[in-house]
């Protein structure tokens, strides 16, 4: 064997097998799986999802915590800053936010504290560039965690 098919064979097992990077690495993901409900979503929290996305990328899941604009924040006091949205320091700890256009219509423009089930998406950052700089919602201004909205309701 000539050591240029050496390093062939070893660049091709460094990379994995073809077709070994997971679907919503790929793309964006904008609607949630069609299974993903309140009765299937599993309770998580939106720190550890924003932290990790990865972890929870492709997985149906229930967040509770606060609302504000396309974001999901895990306190208050993270939700109501003036720029939370742009703030860099939150980015490990908002969960971007794909929601239903009737609920887009009516985000609150200040904290509210929510319930959110969806299908969460991974990591924008994660995405090939294509995909973020076509997108219009949070992944093209933003790296973090990010989640298709399967529903959103506001506590009582």
């Amino acid at each position: 064997m000539t050591i240029r098919a050496v390093l062939a064979a070893t660049i091709l097992l460094a990379a994995g097998p073809v077709g070994s990077v997971p679907a919503w690495a790929q793309a964006l993901v904008l609607a949630p799986a069609k299974d993903c409900s309140a009765r299937t979503a599993k309770p998580a929290e939106p720190g550890e999802v924003a932290a990790d996305p990865a972890a929870f990328a492709g997985q149906c899941v229930k967040l509770e915590g606060w609302w504000k604009d396309i974001a999901f924040y895990p306190t208050r006091a993270e939700a109501a800053g003036v720029d939370s949205l742009s703030i860099i320091l939150l980015d490990n700890r908002r969960v971007g936010l794909y929601l239903p256009a009737k609920d887009l219509a009516v985000a609150p423009e200040g904290p509210k504290l929510a319930t959110v089930i969806g299908t969460v998406g991974g990591a924008c950052a994660r995405l090939p560039a294509a995909v973020t700089t076509a997108d219009t919602g949070y992944c093209h201004y933003k790296g973090g965690a990010y989640m298709a909205v399967t529903r959103i309701s506001l506590a009582k």
